[in-house]
């Protein structure tokens, strides 16, 4: 018999998103082992199913797999094989056998979960997460951090990055892991060096055409020798956004989180974020938009003006017809190349063609034949 994932949560089959969250952080906050130091075990266990059973409901697909086919089909990739059939084959939905291609769920994925609604091990929850699942427990109070004040253009001391209080290192999304440092599951009396904090830098993509500055008011927790306790520490931390930095770069502050005892302190990673913009894409080094234009302008040589993300109007020559979906290059009016000064990635306008709404009569049709006669 598989789980009830609907029982586990206490939420009705019929639950919507805002049901299974609030059923979510209410049984997340009841059964989180740092909140239970006297049943960790227990408290893991039942942790895990709860965010299990969230992660489940709360995607549509892996929902309507499990609605129809319970946690075997879920687990196999799709409805369970009847007896003596291969699960490989097409009631397996091309998944191996055992659910090596189906569903799976660890411990770093239900604090990972855990960490989105409630952030990653800053505010939330009043006792504290501790050293990370894994780590040292029982510190009151987790890191916050907040942002304290910005401002335009890439000042603050020069070099690639800087910082009031030590150097953040920027690296690619792929070149590390998500969880720096740590990793590993829950409980285990070995101690090992604490999993990073991560929070997210929120930029527009303006910001990191152009680059600012980022200043960033941090409270970590400190422990006192002499009074044996952790106490609460300010410091504000400085980051030079460079021109093309990418989502997922990240910047870390080694040392810069909480300094629990017995641990080396942790480090602090702030990841970069791109906050949607209304007019551009952004493709690797490449920023895209789409234009209007009129059928007349389509079918004759002309100029449009196109607002660029640092507030220039190019004024972009049009020397061919332009058909529904046509795209001009216009090289060197990207992005910034991070890794490469000086140069840009393209610019990819795509044009959307207007057609007027209302139909040719019998004579305007005449007319716009005998226009077109030759140019086919």
């Amino acid at each position: 018999m598989g789980k009830d994932y609907y029982e586990v949560l206490g939420v009705s089959k019929d639950a919507d998103e805002d049901q299974l969250k609030k059923a979510y952080r209410k049984l997340a906050m009841k059964w989180h082992p740092d909140k239970n130091q006297d049943k960790v075990d227990l408290a893991t266990k039942k942790f895990k199913e709860v965010s299990e059973a969230y992660d489940v409901l709360s995607d549509k697909q892996k929902r309507q797999i499990y609605d129809q086919y319970g946690e075997e089909g879920l687990k196999m990739g799709g409805a369970p094989p009847p007896p003596g059939a291969d699960a490989a084959g097409p009631s397996g939905a091309g998944f191996a056998p055992g659910g090596a291609g189906g569903y799976q769920f660890s411990e770093d994925q239900a604090q990972r979960i855990f960490e989105e609604l409630f952030g990653s091990g800053f505010g939330g929850l009043g006792g504290g997460l501790g050293g990370g699942m894994g780590g040292r427990r029982g510190a009151a109070g987790p890191s916050r951090v907040h942002v304290f004040s910005s401002g335009p253009g890439g000042g603050g001391g020069g070099g690639m990055f800087g910082s009031d209080f030590g150097g953040g290192v920027p690296v690619d999304e792929d070149e590390t892991p998500f969880f720096g440092g740590g990793g590993g599951g829950f409980g285990g009396g070995q101690q090992r060096p604490p999993r990073t904090v991560e929070v997210p830098l929120k930029l527009t993509l303006k910001e990191l055409y152009t680059g600012t500055t980022k200043r960033l008011k941090i409270t970590r927790r400190v422990y006192n020798k002499q009074t044996g306790k952790l106490e609460p520490k300010e410091e504000v931390l400085t980051i030079n956004v460079q021109p093309g930095w990418k989502d997922g770069t990240r910047i870390t502050f080694a040392g810069k989180g909480d300094e629990l005892p017995g641990q080396p302190p942790q480090d602090v990673v702030f990841i970069v974020r791109q906050v949607p913009d209304n007019r551009y894409q952004r493709e690797g080094d490449d920023l895209i938009t789409r234009v209007r234009i009129k059928l007349p302008d389509a079918l004759s040589e002309t100029k449009v003006d196109v607002p660029h993300i640092d507030g220039r109007i190019l004024r972009v020559p049009l020397k061919e017809v332009v058909t529904p979906g046509y795209v001009r290059i216009v090289k060197g009016e990207g992005m910034p190349k991070s890794k490469q000064p000086g140069q840009k990635g393209d610019l990819r306008i795509a044009f959307d063609v207007q057609f007027p709404k209302k139909q040719l009569n019998q004579s305007e049709k005449e007319v716009l034949e005998d226009l077109l006669a030759n140019k086919w």
